[in-house]
């Protein structure tokens, strides 16, 4: 949802002029924002940097194991690597466990809400979860009742996690209209931020991120 912020008042409004103050409001004062829920394991953009993760440590533990051998049998190990020491198995077997642990550990992390705001400078994007302490531990953050703070129905809510990325810094970005994400890497070959969009709010973000990233698709 567009809208324009005062920071006089502290306040968003749905139109260039503050409600509260009167002040009429330009451009500097633009705001894209809006807020998205779903379940963590969910998320297509985690369950391909868990494959990734997974796809990473098999390719590390047969280069280590390789690297070993060759220092112990000379370069003969070569032809007999991968027949001969059942590498392939254990492999297979650790990508697996992997995805496994990855895989339990989305679930724990259940339910979330995150809420985004593009503005002038960047992209905020803050992950709110209803703290219990198997999603916490799933997380790797502190269950810590002194930082819950209470939503306008009076239940617990913990921020989890706030990131940052100034547009500035943005290498590129890619626009997913289908599957209603936004792409933002840093640098070029690195997802540093998936946008999760409602299909009613997609053009808006869209047009304001190609906006602020010209010539960076």
């Amino acid at each position: 949802m567009l809208v324009y912020y005062c920071a006089r008042c502290a306040r968003q409004n749905p139109s260039p002029m503050c409600g509260q103050c009167g002040r009429s409001l330009g451009n500097p004062s633009v705001r894209y924002v809006w807020e998205d829920s779903r379940l963590a394991v969910n998320d297509p953009a985690r369950l391909s940097l868990l494959v990734r993760i997974a796809m990473g440590a098999v390719a590390l533990a047969v280069a280590v194991m390789l690297a070993m051998e060759f220092i112990l049998g000379g370069p003969g190990v070569f032809s007999t690597f991968f027949r001969s020491t059942g590498i392939l198995l254990n492999t297979v077997g650790l990508g697996l466990g992997f995805l496994l642990l990855g895989g339990v550990l989305l679930v724990l992390q259940g339910r979330e809400s995150v809420q985004y705001m593009l503005d002038p400078k960047g992209v905020l994007k803050r992950t709110w979860i209803e703290p219990t302490r198997a999603r916490c531990w799933s997380r790797f953050i502190r269950y810590d009742k002194a930082a819950f703070q209470q939503n306008s129905l009076g239940k617990p809510f913990l921020l989890a996690h706030e990131e940052y990325l100034v547009w500035s810094d943005a290498a590129r970005y890619r626009l997913s209209p289908s599957t209603g994400r936004i792409t933002l890497y840093r640098p070029y070959a690195f997802v540093f931020m998936v946008l999760h969009l409602p299909r009613n709010e997609y053009a808006g973000a869209a047009e304001m991120v190609a906006a602020k990233l010209k010539n960076r698709k």
